[in-house]
């Protein structure tokens, strides 16, 4: 412990103006801020002196999302026992209808002005301190000379679509849509460039990864994840807050692989589409914001290797819009709302959520769902309230759902708390 607060001690005090004052906890010069709340969370900021040539910030980050589920599948208002999902729910749930949802600590850091190091580990909330890390969730460097310009190399979450472009820990629903969550290939180790205010509207994304949900770090030995995007901020030219609009390409050179691991966390397997398209907007005027998507993704139909055997896969096209409307009704006080709706080109191509819907009873408690089918339609409302705008907020939401070519038909309530530093 004692080399970090010396390495930390001699870099405040390098090259620092004379009227420059250090702030963050490991400075003694803490509490900064207006609020009760501002001066809590400036607890989390170790060091941060922007005037430092060496290291500008050192600061400490996580989050905490603690939520309740229950539900009715046509008729039978219950969700069964959670850790009776997977393997991998064993290491989130406390109770048959609590749950961690995410839970990560980690740290960032800004440095030479130009640079970035952070990471986070997800980490094990039951009773079992001694599997208390899980995973690393991402760790990067980042280079970022300007807005225009930023090189990113290391473990991060490849976002495609705007749902999941937007961090959990600032999405407006408890979870995001089907095709979203379908698509979506993971945490992925690899290299990617973007920049926005090109032309003073246009935005753009690169990135290769390789395909392997890998515990820590992955090669491309076992596939590639290739992510592009073009953006544009049409705010101006609209009259609106915010408003950006993008189209985003997704090629994934093998579909379905799963690298075999110990680790049960780690049962998630590579999209099995070959190619994925989204349209996105999101627009904000006032007290009003709309998040759209648009998603089509090409199946992948053959083979696939999968923990260390070969897997035939038949995963059909999928195509899924999502509309998510919010209203600040009141200071603090959000209504927002969810519609969306998927189809898959053959019977069985779509699936009910991991989580909540696919445990619930259908004809009777004992009756397994057929959690498979070819359209899914859903309409969520919920209410949240910002304590301390995203960082601390809690939500509320009910939200409707049907499986055709399926059996499921109903309701899942979600209450919950949401913590991030």
């Amino acid at each position: 412990m004692r080399k970090p607060l010396l390495l930390l001690a001699l870099l405040s005090s390098t090259a620092i103006p004379a009227h420059a004052e250090a702030t963050g906890l490991l400075t003694g010069n803490t509490y900064i801020g207006d609020t009760t709340y501002d001066k809590i969370w400036s607890l989390f900021t170790l060091y941060k002196d922007e005037t430092n040539p060496i290291l500008q910030e050192f600061s400490l980050q996580g989050r905490l999302q603690v939520q309740y589920a229950d539900g009715d599948s046509n008729g039978h208002f219950d969700i069964e026992d959670f850790k009776k999902g997977s393997a991998a729910n064993a290491q989130t749930v406390w109770d048959d209808k609590f749950e961690a949802r995410r839970a990560r600590l980690g740290f960032k850091s800004k440095w030479f002005q130009n640079w970035k190091f952070e990471g986070q580990i997800d980490a094990d909330t039951t009773d079992r301190p001694e599997e208390f890390y899980r995973d690393i969730y991402d760790l990067y460097v980042t280079y970022a000379p300007s807005d225009a310009l930023n090189v990113t190399v290391g473990k991060t979450k490849v976002k495609f679509g705007r749902e999941q472009e937007i961090t959990s820990k600032e999405i407006l629903t408890f979870e995001r849509s089907l095709v979203s969550n379908l698509l979506f290939p993971g945490e992925l180790t690899g290299i990617m460039a973007n920049g926005k205010g090109l032309a003073e509207h246009w935005a753009y994304e690169l990135g290769v990864y390789g395909s392997e949900r890998a515990r820590e770090f992955a090669t491309l030995s076992q596939g590639a994840i290739i992510l592009g995007k073009i953006g544009y901020d049409y705010a101006a030219q609209s009259g609106l807050d915010t408003a950006l609009t993008s189209v985003q390409y997704m090629h994934n050179t093998q579909p379905g692989f799963k690298e075999k691991d110990d680790n049960v966390y780690f049962a998630s397997a590579s999209p099995a589409f070959t190619d994925s398209i989204a349209l996105t907007n999101d627009i904000t005027q006032g007290r009003f914001g709309l998040v759209t998507d648009a998603l089509y993704g090409f199946g992948y139909s053959g083979k696939a290797q999968q923990a260390g055997s070969s897997k035939t896969l038949n995963q059909s096209n999928v195509f899924g819009i999502s509309l998510i409307p919010s209203y600040f009704i009141a200071s603090g006080l959000q209504l927002v709302g969810h519609f969306q709706f998927a189809s898959s080109a053959d019977a069985d191509g779509l699936s009910l959520y991991s989580r909540y819907e696919k445990w619930a009873p259908v004809v009777a408690p004992t009756v397994k769902t057929k959690d498979a089918g070819n359209t899914y339609t859903s309409a969520y409302v919920g209410l949240n309230y910002y304590l301390y705008s995203h960082k601390l907020k809690l939500m509320n939401g009910i939200e409707y759902s049907h499986l055709g070519g399926g059996d499921y038909n109903g309701y899942t309530f979600l209450s919950g708390l949401r913590f991030s530093f």
